[in-house]
């Protein structure tokens, strides 16, 4: 049989380029997903080398059991490949639990393509080195079968519908390799063009599946962003209780601020970040107190100047304490600025109007109302009316008329007074 080098070769290249091209511009798929694409591209290379070596000893005078060893790994490697495509399309399902038993036809493949040395029943060489097909000469295109109509089985039990174009290279695939695998037996040739065909093919699928696996890790990613989020949420409210343990009379005190700057916020219309972020601005507004006294805040009698003086500095200690937390933005303006006053008499920078910055603000509004609707050592929770008047009273002095505004209208909401300490 003639050869030509070109044919035998170009199309196989192609294919193998785009692999490799494939396999380095997807650095995002998993160190699973990608190993197996190598292990592809390792199969590909060797049966392009089997193929040429066939080429070249086909036209020798080698020893037949050497021609038939040859011919007996290029027929192990297209099962072989199929395996790992399968493998692919199962993606999280491919447990070792399902992947052992799809390899068995593998293995019998194999034995029945290297029984060729002993016995002349898959194929053989006669003396001129004419390959001949024997009566078991259909296996590999038997088990190659058996993988894709379980590639199709398993792609059209799926009911996604983004698997639509998966199912359609699955079919094309097939069509291909029925065809090229009838050409090899009826006409007696190496099929070279279904070679390139299914290489093509077999770029084109895997960059679906890339898009596949994007899908997969960006949920993944989603998940994992939503773990981190419920664990800051977590390790910061477990915060918020320690410092508010410091003072007897403070219990859900930092909770029911985060609470009511959040509605505060939702309120205004801030998008969801800037609710999040408020939230956990108000359970840490308190944080500064870690650094003062206990015996300091838990005082029942008037404080001297010196021991205000220290309760003063907790927002200056709080703030020192979150400026150091950057994964979210500004956290430390509700800690550092929630007892500025509206009118500049606050501290510690006497901020006035508008140079507070507006989480501060809302803070400070949530703060003031739950201070008065909340236990103290030296009183009970003032009656909602008694509330509603000092927080008319706080306005354009104390806190910004606007925000508080918001606040005596959640009060006008709330009929049976459930918004305070219980």
């Amino acid at each position: 049989m003639n050869y030509d080098y070109f044919t035998i070769n170009f199309f196989p290249i192609i294919g193998t380029a785009f692999l490799a091209i494939f396999i380095w511009r997807n650095s995002h798929l998993e160190p699973r997903i990608r190993r197996t694409f190598y292990l592809l591209l390792a199969l590909v290379l060797v049966e392009l080398c089997v193929y040429n070596l066939e080429l070249i000893y086909t036209a020798s005078s080698i020893n037949n059991k050497l021609m038939t060893a040859i011919t007996a790994l290029g027929y192990t490697l297209r099962p072989l490949m199929m395996y790992f495509m399968l493998s692919l399309i199962l993606r999280s399902e491919s447990t070792a639990k399902v992947k052992i038993p799809l390899f068995i036809p593998v293995v019998i493949n194999t034995l029945f393509a290297f029984s060729a040395l002993f016995v002349p029943y898959t194929f053989y060489y006669d003396r001129n080195n004419i390959f001949h097909r024997g009566m078991f000469g259909w296996t590999t295109h038997i088990i190659m079968l058996i993988y894709l109509l379980t590639m199709m089985m398993i792609s059209f039990s799926r009911s996604e519908r983004k698997l639509k174009f998966e199912r359609t290279i699955i079919l094309e695939i097939t069509l291909m390799i029925t065809i090229g695998a009838f050409a090899e037996s009826v006409f007696n040739s190496y099929a070279v063009l279904r070679y390139g065909i299914v290489l093509s093919l077999l770029f084109y699928y895997m960059f679906f599946q890339s898009e596949m696996y994007k899908d997969e890790i960006i949920e993944k990613h989603i998940e994992q962003t939503h773990m981190s989020e419920r664990f800051t949420l977590q390790m910061v409210t477990a915060l918020a209780r320690a410092v508010d343990a410091k003072d007897s009379y403070t219990n859900g005190h930092s909770q029911r601020v985060a609470d009511y700057s959040k509605e505060i916020s939702r309120r205004l219309n801030k998008d969801a970040e800037f609710q999040r972020r408020i939230y956990y601005m108000g359970l840490l507004h308190d944080i500064g107190k870690i650094g003062v006294p206990d015996t300091i805040i838990n005082k029942t009698a008037k404080l001297t100047d010196e021991e205000y003086e220290k309760i003063k500095m907790h927002p200056v200690i709080g703030a020192e304490v979150l400026q150091e937390i950057t994964e979210i933005p500004n956290l430390y303006f509700g800690a550092r600025w929630h007892h500025e006053r509206y009118d500049g008499k606050g501290y510690p920078d006497g901020l006035v109007g508008d140079e507070i910055p507006l989480e501060a603000r809302i803070i400070s509004v949530a703060d003031a109302y739950d201070a008065m609707s909340s236990k103290r050592s030296y009183r009970d929770v003032l009656p909602q009316e008694k509330v509603r008047d000092e927080l008319e009273k706080a306005k354009r002095t104390q806190l910004d008329p606007y925000l508080a505004n918001i606040m005596l209208d959640m009060m006008s909401e709330d009929d049976l007074y459930e918004m305070r300490e219980h």
